[in-house]
C-alpha cells in the first residue's frame, strides 16, 4: 500500500507564532500521523505542541513494540510526565492515528483536532467529534459546533496541570483522510477548505486563527517504504524514518 502525505498550515494573527504542528513517523509499511494545536492564551503552548510531535514520532520510530491502542494510550502518560515539567503552563490539542500495513488506523485524540474522510465528491465527513463545551452534552453537527462561541472552551486536551485520557477509536483509509485544525474544520467555508488542501493560502479574518491540515492520501504504487511526502511541505513538519 502506498502512500502519499503533504501538509499546509497557514499561521493566524492571534499569536506571533503559528502554534500548529504536524509530523509523521514511517516504520516500514506502517505510519504514525500527528497533529496538535497549541492554545492561543495559554503562554509556551506552540512549543508544547511541538515537542509532542517530535517526541512521539522520535519514540515511534526506535521502538519495535506492535503499535496496538494500548500500546498508544500507555506512552501518553510517560510524554505528559517530561513535557508537564517543562511546559508548565501549556496545553494543545492533538489528534494520533496510526496507520497499519493493511489500511487499518489506531485513532486517539484530545481536544478540538478532527480526523475526516473525504468522499467521491469531494465532500469532507468528520468521523469524530471536538471535546468543547459547545457540544458537551450532546452530540451536534461539526456546522453547528463551528458557529457556537462555546467551541473555544475545551473539555479534554493535553495539559501540563493533569494527564487527560484521550478518546480512542479506529478508522480504515479507503483513499484519502485529513487530519486537521480548528482554524481549518470551523474557520474555513466547504470551498475554502478543498481550497487549502490543495495547498492554497485563504485570506485571513482580523482574528483568524492558525490553520493546518494532513492530508494522507492512497496511491496505487508503494515508493519510498509506502510512504511518499510531498516536496512542499510548509514549515511546523517533522518527518522521521525508521
Amino acid at each position: 500500500m502506498g502512500m502519499e502525505v503533504s501538509w499546509h498550515s497557514q499561521a493566524g494573527v492571534r499569536t506571533d507564532d503559528n502554534r500548529d504542528h504536524g509530523g509523521i513517523g514511517i516504520r516500514g509499511n506502517e505510519t504514525l500521523c500527528i497533529i496538535a494545536d497549541g492554545s492561543s492564551t495559554a503562554p509556551d503552548s506552540g512549543a508544547l505542541a511541538q515537542a509532542i510531535i517530535r517526541e512521539l514520532v522520535d519514540w515511534y520510530v526506535v521502538s519495535d513494540q506492535a503499535m496496538t491502542p494500548e500500546t498508544l494510550l500507555a506512552q501518553l502518560p510517560r510524554l505528559h510526565e517530561n513535557l508537564s515539567k517543562q511546559h508548565r503552563r501549556a496545553s494543545a490539542s492533538y489528534m494520533i492515528v496510526h496507520i497499519g500495513s493493511d489500511g487499518t488506523g489506531i485513532v486517539l485524540h484530545a481536544g478540538d483536532c478532527l480526523l475526516g474522510q473525504r468522499n467521491d465528491d469531494g465532500s469532507i465527513e468528520w468521523l469524530n467529534r471536538p471535546h468543547t463545551l459547545a457540544n458537551a452534552t450532546g452530540d451536534l453537527p461539526i456546522t453547528m459546533i463551528a458557529g457556537l462561541p462555546e467551541r473555544h472552551r475545551l473539555t479534554r486536551s493535553f495539559r501540563s496541570r493533569e494527564c487527560v485520557a484521550p478518546d480512542i477509536g479506529e478508522t480504515r483509509i479507503e483513499t484519502e483522510l485529513l487530519l486537521a485544525t480548528d482554524g481549518f474544520w470551523a474557520e474555513l467555508q466547504p470551498e475554502d477548505q478543498l481550497r487549502f488542501i490543495e495547498g492554497n493560502d485563504i485570506p485571513m479574518p482580523a482574528n483568524g486563527d492558525d490553520r493546518s491540515v494532513l492530508r494522507i492520501r492512497l496511491e496505487n504504487a508503494a515508493q519510498d517504504g509506502g510512504v511518499r511526502i510531498r516536496e512542499a511541505l510548509a514549515g511546523n513538519f517533522y518527518v522521521r524514518r525508521g
